[in-house]
């Protein structure tokens, strides 16, 4: 099993004054929070990028004097930002896993040009930022496809043609709003019966006054997942019966084992990572990442595990591996790569190809929403079979 060990502050600053100098070694950050508001998240995104490390050290694929440094940005965005400059200074460091956050990677892309850093973001969602600066990339989408995904869904699939946005405040929300409106209201014709503020102190007033006469038959809450959780159970306990869809930020594996029986047929999109899937490469990276942690891994361990394992690809090609190389190496040095999260290909603004997918919580487990339907319909289909053939015995 690999094991945690986050570096402190102090440990890194002693380490980078022993190695100072390696300008031309592939040394690679790692910023992520790991503690704080947004701990959780960067606790499972470290632990995929720790067994991508473990699968290439067991097939010897690191490259020569590959070295990566540990940093807990405490979910502070000026932390993750300072930190990133004593790595280009101490370290010579020129690339990146970082901007685990919208708001980090906000942060962080504002100085990327100036200390001529490549930054790979494993789960940062907000539009545009790609065209700030050339360094960037993320693999995981943007939340205009997340926002788009949603809307459609609630439309088309679930039939819903009037909704409750519950709406929390800063940069994730403000990515997905907008465009589940212009979707859900603009494109179909939707209506939205009220909007409720998660930053106002009186929200749940707002939404008692607003929510049991509206006869809505679905809710769609924008935020990470403890927000959410909270208004899922407050919605339960207040006896509503419709349904909930919500954001990727959801699949969160603690938060749905403490919501218990509130989290079933909670439905939200993600990125193309379905972790039943029996197919290659998930199959084994599942099967890997049980082995190690005795759980199985979410999104976001999946989209650390993609991130690490594209940096040792690009760390591998970028020879010399500076900045350029490192840049060249994203666009040019590949073809399209099937990781665990799908196929990875960036555009001219660093953002990966991928479509987020429907998925829901049942039973206390995360699949994808085609696959509960297909099972759905052959439960249903066994049933009906058994009970014309007890019948007909029964004659």
């Amino acid at each position: 099993m690999f094991r945690r060990g986050i570096l402190t502050i102090g440990a890194a600053a002693l380490l980078s004054v022993v190695l100072v100098g390696c300008g031309n070694q592939p040394v690679v950050g790692v910023l992520l929070p790991t503690t704080g508001e947004h701990g959780t998240y960067g606790e499972s995104i470290e632990s995929g990028i720790r067994l991508a490390l473990s699968d290439a050290r067991a097939r010897e694929e690191l490259p020569k004097g590959f070295e990566v440094v540990w940093v807990d940005t405490k979910s502070d965005p000026e932390f993750a930002v300072s930190e990133l400059r004593r790595l280009a200074a101490e370290r010579s460091v020129k690339m990146v896993i970082g901007g685990a956050t919208s708001a980090e990677a906000q942060a962080m892309v504002e100085v990327l040009d100036e200390l001529e850093v490549v930054c790979l973001s494993p789960t940062a969602s907000t539009p545009g930022i790609g065209h700030r600066s050339k360094l960037f990339f993320r693999i995981f989408p943007s939340d205009e496809l997340e926002g788009h995904t949603a809307a459609r869904f609630m439309f088309d699939r679930l039939g819903q043609a009037k909704t409750v946005v519950y709406s929390s405040a800063g940069d994730y929300a403000a990515g997905i709003e907008p465009e589940f409106m212009n979707q859900y209201v603009d494109a179909l014709g939707g209506e939205v019966v009220a909007r409720i503020d998660l930053a106002d102190p009186e929200w749940r007033s707002a939404s008692d006054a607003v929510v049991p006469k509206s006869g809505v038959g679905a809710v769609y809450v924008i935020g990470y997942a403890p927000e959410i959780l909270e208004v899922i159970t407050y919605l339960r306990e207040a006896g509503y019966q419709g349904r909930f869809v919500t954001t990727s930020a959801f699949f969160n594996d603690q938060i749905i084992l403490d919501a218990g029986a509130a989290a079933d047929g909670i439905l939200f999109p993600l990125p193309p990572f379905d972790r039943t899937s029996d197919k290659e490469p998930v199959l084994g990276f599942v099967n890997r990442y049980m082995d190690a942690l005795g759980k199985a891994p979410d999104v976001f361990a999946a989209h650390g595990y993609d991130a690490m394992w594209l940096t040792i690809q690009v760390m591998t090609i970028a020879d010399p591996p500076d900045t350029n190389q490192i840049r060249k190496a994203f666009h040019f040095g590949m073809n399209e790569l099937m990781g665990v999260t799908g196929p990875i290909l960036f555009d001219d603004y660093g953002d990966v190809k991928h479509y987020p997918k429907m998925f829901i919580v049942h039973e206390g487990q995360v699949q994808s929403y085609q696959r509960y339907i297909t099972n759905e319909r052959e439960r249903i289909l066994r049933e009906v079979q058994e009970l014309l053939v007890t019948g007909a015995e029964g004659r």
